[in-house]
């Protein structure tokens, strides 16, 4: 039996027209894309077919968006794919959402709730500070801890070799962006992003999810589920919502979490998702990781 492993993209990789070849095939696909609107109030369809860019980059209508296409796209492969087995999942960030979803700790309406509260939580925190976020490349973890400490910033991803992103106070992420080419072979690239995503800047948005997330009824997992908060096969569903809060000011643990799911034996993957972020990421973190993406029907090729 084939074995593989599903990954969601974060925050960065919407697009317009992203899941629009899903919903023109699969009528499954456009009443999942139509119950999510219901639930959110506004036609999330459209957003994806049309835009503006701006408002799908907002929080508060991105991360919806990217859960619903994650979702959709990871059951659409499902049933595409024959003699496999889902041994593993995981998320970037939003993307950790979905792979809880897939896996059946809730299910896809609970999911879109959930996916929305943490948007709008997020995007309040981004309006009340002035961070910032840039990816420091070419360097070691250890140069980024330390320029860290100089600056006052914080290491908020930690995607794969050489590829680094730092979160913090707008004016101490300028400093640290013109301090990067101190480190040898360092540079520095400013994200265009709301606020200081995975940082302390985030606290703000803790407690209220905390109390959203309480009452919600969590199932034990169909298979492992790694936590980029810890980098780690989730051990168990009590452990979920505690993950899910310290998420959002916990740095992104990402090429732990792709060392973790090739340590369990898989090495073949699917990026469900717009974009193709996590197959390059993939690459510089094990050569010997596949992924595929499938984000639309054009990318299947069995």
């Amino acid at each position: 039996m084939r074995k593989i492993g599903l990954l969601f993209p974060g925050q960065g990789t919407q697009c317009i027209g992203m899941g629009q070849s899903l919903c023109e095939h699969d009528p499954w696909v456009r009443e999942r894309y139509a119950e999510a609107s219901t639930i959110l109030g506004y036609d999330l369809e459209k957003l994806c077919a049309e835009g503006p860019l701006e408002q799908l980059t907002d929080s508060r209508y991105c991360q919806p968006a990217l859960f619903v296409h994650g979702f959709v796209a990871a059951r659409v492969l499902q049933s595409l794919l024959q003699d496999t087995t889902i041994a593993v999942s995981a998320g970037l960030s939003i993307g950790s959402l979905v792979a809880l979803a897939v896996a059946g700790v809730y299910d896809f309406a609970a999911g879109v709730r959930i996916a929305q509260k943490r948007g709008a939580l997020i995007q309040e925190a981004c309006k009340r500070t002035r961070g910032g976020m840039a990816s420091i490349l070419g360097v070691s973890v250890e140069q980024v801890q330390s320029l860290c400490q100089v600056t006052g910033v914080e290491m908020s991803n930690v995607n794969c070799p050489g590829q680094i992103v730092i979160s913090g106070e707008k004016d101490r992420v300028d400093t640290a962006v013109s301090r990067t080419p101190e480190l040898t072979g360092g540079r520095a690239i400013p994200l265009n992003v709301a606020g200081a995503f995975h940082s302390s800047l985030m606290t703000s948005a803790c407690p209220p999810f905390k109390e959203f997330l309480e009452p919600l009824e969590f199932h034990p997992m169909q298979w492992p589920v790694i936590s980029n908060v810890t980098g780690q096969v989730i051990e168990d569903v009590s452990h979920i919502k505690s993950l899910l809060v310290q998420q959002i000011v916990s740095p992104v643990l990402w090429w732990q979490c792709m060392q973790t799911a090739a340590s369990l034996g898989i090495s073949e993957f699917y990026q469900c998702g717009p974009g193709k972020t996590l197959i390059g990421m993939a690459k510089r973190i094990d050569p010997n990781l596949v992924v595929r993406p499938f984000g639309d029907y054009d990318d299947w090729n069995g």
